[in-house]
């Protein structure tokens, strides 16, 4: 009994394990937007977006030590602008860089 408990825990634990792998979900706001990348802001609010939305990226860094930083590639960033809120998911690995990099599967707009 004790082994078919373990057996269903092992194959339910990996199950969840690769599900996970490469979908990364992230919230937050563009501080910029490139030709193939925006530059998104986490565990930032609207209130603190208008005190650092013309800091540039070190003066975020270096004062706003809560704000994570994240630059996602992507094809179709001339449908995004500062400010937008939006959720992402990320395709492969986050680049630990300061600050990080990845790459975009999908981007769209915070409800």
């Amino acid at each position: 009994m004790k082994r078919k408990v373990f057996i269903a825990f092992a194959v339910i634990l990996f199950s969840i394990s690769i599900v996970g792998c490469g979908n990364s979900h992230m919230e937050g706001i563009i501080l910029e937007v490139t030709e193939n990348e925006i530059l998104l802001s986490e565990n930032l609010s609207l209130d603190k977006y208008e005190d650092v939305k013309n800091k540039s990226i070190s003066e975020i860094q270096e004062e706003e030590k809560s704000i994570s930083l994240i630059y996602l590639a992507y094809d179709n960033t001339e449908e995004w602008s500062k400010g937008d809120e939006v959720k992402g998911w990320i395709d492969g690995d986050i680049m630990t860089s300061s600050p990080e990099q990845a790459k975009a599967k999908k981007i769209q707009l915070k409800e």
